[in-house]
């Protein structure tokens, strides 16, 4: 066989030429994931699938649902969960591409009225993050940003109590957001430890779950820097902060 015709029987055992192969390959596919999704969605409690698509190693799927990838069969029998799936020749880990790819957005199109604007400085770098009032790891945030110093940043801080774990942050985020000054009272409560006098008013908290479902984020602090791109990592935007500088 030359080389040629290897290429072409390559190309037609991938199904990547037209015909009635390559048609047969795509709707199999296609069944397969419809299949898929149909069998996670109808799981208690139902799986956000935002994407499925074939993985690179033949007869697995990438599933993108809730914020996480995970990988399963045709049949959903079998399921990779928590691993990554790494390119042996580049070395690459092609999970976490793939997961950050998926999870980047276009961040001037966020609902920005719907957060606390919180600016340092001149305000020059945006980013936004969802936050717990009572999530430690976020007061570990709003105090590290305080004691590394950086500044010359606006914050967009979109309250998103996880009710399941934290029953009293419902009503923080309440009072923080109806207080008189937002900014004060979620400085005073997340740095200093002084608690919100309580409050209520018409507020988004409901719609910034909505909008978390809807980007897939299921944890506190995730941030979006102004590229769009999601990171759980502090330092990775101090050093975006400090890079605009």
């Amino acid at each position: 066989m030359t080389f040629s015709t290897k290429i072409l029987a390559s190309l037609f055992s991938a199904g990547l030429l037209l015909g009635g192969t390559s048609l047969t390959a795509f709707a199999g596919e296609a069944e397969e994931i419809n299949a898929i999704k149909s069998n996670l969605e109808k799981r208690t409690p139902p799986l956000n699938v935002r994407s499925i698509t074939l993985s690179p190693i033949a007869g697995i799927y990438e599933v993108f649902a809730n914020g996480n990838i995970f990988y399963v069969d045709k049949t959903v029998s079998h399921v990779i969960v928590g691993g990554s799936m790494l390119e042996d020749a580049t070395k690459r880990n092609l999970t976490s591409e793939r997961l950050q790819e998926l999870t980047k957005i276009k961040f001037d199109a966020l609902p920005f009225k719907n957060a606390i604007e919180i600016k340092k400085g001149n305000g020059a770098y945006k980013f936004a993050v969802f936050s717990d009032p009572d999530c430690p790891f976020c007061k570990t945030l709003e105090q590290g940003m305080e004691k590394v110093g950086v500044s010359d940043y606006t914050a967009y801080v979109f309250l998103f109590p996880l009710k399941e774990l934290h029953p009293d942050a419902v009503l923080k985020s309440e009072s923080i957001w109806c207080a008189k000054d937002k900014n004060e009272a979620w400085y005073n409560w997340m740095v200093k430890g002084i608690e919100p006098a309580k409050a209520s008013c018409d507020n988004p908290i409901s719609a910034n779950e909505k909008l978390a479902d809807e980007l897939g984020v299921t944890g506190t602090p995730t941030i979006y820097l102004n590229n769009g791109k999601q990171t759980q990592a502090p330092q990775e935007l101090v050093a975006a902060i400090k890079e605009k500088k």
